[in-house]
């Protein structure tokens, strides 16, 4: 089989802040055009019925993700109720959209409705399904990520994918195993993500590199050039997702003990009243090349992101990570920092109580031995696959 044009399924939502997503979906898409194809993103504009709506929220609640569509409404909430917060974010959303407008939308091709969708399908060789966690339990009613759209003929890939989830819930086992089958070829991007495909399907993943980590610290540092952050002083910086104050005062204990400034960005997930008084600098117009700036220029970098934990690696920075979720939560999505630490041997980084082993030195020289071969081997992966 020869395949020329390759159709390309990424985590995007229009308005959408988070950097690791757009990063993913460019990283992907470059990497797709090295090895000498022709790509196209598909961007799909759902038209769903009232009843198609209702069955997502419906599995939403089954799969213990309730919270996760009342932190959406809370969070449109939020931006109506705070004409500041609603300022800043504006801000930072017209920074990210410019990169989109220059990364990403370029390459779209845009099907609206499910019809067209299929029927659009038939137009590639194949179709890879991009990293992030794009087949959490949430999505499986969408028919999207999962590539349960695409014709029977055109062949299936998926990439550094990653259920976002350490189980399945029961009653999706059956359902996820049906669309795993129908790959011709699945890479995961955690070690729990191949037990999940392993056990459901017939199956067998590969694990393999997010697609971040398929360019290679060098070719980051080209794509950042043009930013403009200018920091000359040395700085902690912490990004976080979630709201874990213990993760906000280890913050504070390393500042007092450097005397370095903390640069942070705020709000990215939801509105956290308590960080308008956390951080020295918090700035908004910050772009996804800007957040990598900030990530390779800092002194120590504290995070419970895992693309920030991924780039903190590739920048050989001194880092620290926290867990955004509890262990005991059903909708823990910790696995992924357990796969990303453990794969390099680097356990120590995740936050056990002292912030101060932040300051111990990393070594990187036998770190970035292991990436280069993790990267050349993901490369060698996605080739196959598409080959």
């Amino acid at each position: 089989m020869s395949i020329n044009k390759i159709g390309c399924v990424i985590a995007y939502r229009k308005g959408h802040t988070n950097y690791g997503t757009s990063l993913v979906g460019y990283a992907l898409i470059k990497k797709i055009q090295v090895l000498g194809y022709d790509v196209e993103v598909i961007n799909y504009v759902k038209q769903l019925t009232f009843s198609e709506k209702l069955a997502w929220m419906v599995n939403a609640l089954r799969c213990n993700m309730g919270k996760l569509v009342l932190d959406r409404f809370n969070s449109t909430k939020d931006l109506k109720n705070n004409a500041e917060y609603a300022a800043h974010i504006k801000v930072r959303t017209e920074a990210v959209e410019a990169y989109k407008e220059r990364k990403l939308i370029p390459f779209f091709h845009t099907y609206r409705g499910y019809k067209a969708l299929h029927d659009g399908s038939k137009d590639y060789d194949a179709i890879v399904v991009g990293s992030d966690q794009v087949w959490t339990p949430l999505s499986l009613p969408t028919k999207f990520f999962n590539l349960l759209f695409v014709d029977d003929s055109v062949r299936k890939v998926a990439y550094a994918s990653s259920f976002g989830v350490s189980v399945i819930p029961g009653f999706q086992r059956k359902a996820t195993g049906a669309y795993l089958d129908r790959f011709f070829c699945i890479g995961v991007r955690e070690m729990k993500g191949k037990e999940i495909v392993d056990s459901l399907s017939h199956q067998k993943a590969t694990v393999v590199a997010d697609p971040t980590m398929l360019l290679s610290p060098e070719e980051w540092m080209e794509e950042i050039k043009d930013s403009k952050v200018k920091e000359t002083e040395p700085y902690i910086f912490c990004y976080f997702l979630g709201t874990n104050m213990e993760a906000r005062e280890a913050a504070r204990q390393l500042k007092a003990a450097t005397g370095y400034k903390i640069i942070t960005l705020r709000h990215m997930d939801e509105y956290v009243p308590s960080d308008e008084q956390f951080g020295d600098e918090a700035p908004y117009s910050v772009d996804p090349n800007d957040f990598l700036k900030y990530i390779s220029g800092a002194a120590y970098v504290l995070t419970d992101s895992f693309h920030c934990s991924a780039f903190s690696i590739q920048f050989k920075r001194k880092f620290m990570t926290f867990y955004r979720f509890k262990s005991s939560s059903k909708g823990s999505r910790n696995s992924r920092i357990d796969s990303l630490l453990g794969i390099f041997g680097l356990q120590d980084r995740l936050y056990q109580g002292d912030v101060m082993k932040v300051m111990e030195n990393i070594d990187y020289i036998k770190v970035h031995k292991m990436l280069k071969v993790y990267r050349e081997t993901s490369i060698e992966f996605l080739n196959g696959a598409l080959l």
